[in-house]
């Protein structure tokens, strides 16, 4: 049984838009490594840029569920 719809379900019922690879691992009570490689190889996921700290993750679907229209506009002008 693959791991990524827990991990994916674990994203997407977060009131948090971004989500540290350890928050999800302990949401979905899983390894830290079968996370990262879930969201390493998940087309589902996307990664927000943090040159600073560890990578944040979220889904595409619960990005666009948890983002204003504007702010996620000047994340692609941003980001491109």
């Amino acid at each position: 049984m693959t791991d990524e719809p827990l991990v994916l379900a674990t994203i997407d019922r977060s009131d948090e838009t971004w989500l540290s690879a350890a928050a999800i691992a302990a949401g979905a009570g899983l390894a830290l490594d079968r996370v990262r490689a879930v969201l390493d190889s998940s087309a589902a996921v996307i990664v927000e840029a943090a040159p600073a700290g560890q990578p944040r993750y979220s889904t595409r679907e619960h990005y666009r569920a948890r983002t204003a229209l504007v702010r996620r506009y000047l994340d692609a002008l941003v980001f491109s």
